[in-house]
Formats: structure tokens, sequence, C-alpha cells
């Protein structure tokens, strides 16, 4: 799941408890990071406002090429791939 040395970071908020062998996190020297959800209200109004993110994002390509995009994001030196969605025709 993650190379040795790597960072793993646990998305999510739970309230159930979770059970896992931690010998593989010693062994590689993993870092593990959690994330929880942040103000979005704020996140939004910053966008809204004009945020420029492309700074942190390597390159945007559709979902029908997501194969690349994945090669892509595992290339050292990538920050982030943004996969563009198709519009969903109602």
């Amino acid at each position: 799941m993650c190379r040795p040395l790597g960072t793993l970071v646990l998305k999510s908020t739970c309230a159930a408890g979770a059970s896992f062998n931690t010998a593989p996190f010693v062994i590689d020297e993993l870092k593990i990071v959690g994330s929880r959800c942040g103000p979005f209200d704020a996140a939004l109004q910053l966008l809204a406002d004009g945020l420029d993110l492309t700074p942190l994002t390597t390159r945007q390509m559709p979902f029908a090429d997501v194969d690349e995009a994945l090669a892509l994001a595992a290339t050292k030196g990538t920050i982030k791939v943004q996969l563009i969605m198709p519009s969903a025709e109602l």
C-alpha cells in the first residue's frame, strides 16, 4: 500500500475503532497522518473569491485518460493530477 519510508494519510472521521497489524508500519518506517474535514464554508468562500489552486496541480486530464493520469501521478515530481469527469446527461 505504501513504499518504505512513505506517508499514509488516513482520511475520515469514524466512530468505530479498527484493529490492524502495526508491524508493517514499524518495519517499513511509515509516517501516518490523520486528516479530517475542515471548515468547508471558509474553503468554498476562498474558491469563490478566486483563490488560484493551479500551482498545486501538475495536470488536468479527462477521466477517459485515467490510466495515463495514474501513471503520471506515480511519476516523481508530480504534485497532483486532477481528473475531469464527463458531464452527466440528464
